[in-house]
């Protein structure tokens, strides 16, 4: 079993009933290929940095998961067809709990630094 990320971006358009429909529907993929979501974090409506599609603005998804690496090729097919994804990005990251922990020693260190004396 691998660790992965993806964000999908959808249209602002797109209603909430639309993303529970495709984080269910990236659950029964990853259910088929022995995978679980481990966290999802909805970022909300933001800025896109560049127009994608005559958009201004997207609504961001944030999915971590484990699974089998034949997942992969199904959840980009399933985000490409779908005409309410601006974009998708699915990347394997076999470092994220180091790196979450040094983040937040590195976070401690800061608050314990601003504290007044």
């Amino acid at each position: 079993m691998q660790k992965y990320e993806l964000i999908f971006i959808l249209k602002v358009t797109a209603s909430e009933s639309v993303r529970e429909a495709l984080i269910e529907k990236v659950q029964s993929i990853l259910s088929a290929h022995e995978g679980e979501i481990t966290q999802q974090n909805h970022w909300g409506v933001r800025r896109l940095a560049y127009e994608i599609a005559h958009e201004n603005k997207g609504n961001y998804m944030f999915v971590q998961f484990r699974s089998q690496g034949t997942a992969v090729t199904e959840l980009d097919k399933l985000f490409r067809l779908d005409d309410r994804v601006l974009r998708h990005m699915v990347v394997r990251d076999d470092e994220w709990e180091e790196r979450n922990r040094k983040a937040q020693r590195q976070r401690k260190k800061d608050d314990e630094a601003a504290r007044p004396a």
